[in-house]
């Protein structure tokens, strides 16, 4: 379990901290608290999914886009880091077929 710092300059809270002049509090939180319904793959088997699934196997066009879930890994900078996002399927986009991992 992690904790991060929320900052309440105008209310109190149960846990309050002095520090310089602010008062903040400790929440406690998890990242795996109902986030995730597919389990993660690993990086391997991620690179071997997307090869196998590299072109449509309805029209065998060489063009297709991965379907991912919102849950990607976000960095410092508030943007998700490619990659980390769970991985449910595949869309065509010469015919528009989809198809699932």
């Amino acid at each position: 379990m992690s904790h991060f710092r929320v900052v309440w300059p105008d209310e109190e809270c149960q846990t309050e901290v002095e520090d310089g002049g602010v008062i903040t509090a400790v929440v406690p939180f998890s990242l795996s608290e109902g986030r995730r319904s597919f389990p993660r793959m690993n990086m391997v088997t991620r690179a071997q999914t997307l090869f196998a699934n590299r072109a449509c196997p309805h029209c065998q066009y060489p063009v297709v886009e991965p379907l991912e879930l919102n849950d990607a890994a976000i960095n410092r900078a508030g943007l998700p880091i490619p990659g980390t996002s769970t991985l449910v399927g595949f869309r065509c986009t010469g015919c528009e077929a989809e198809w699932g991992v």
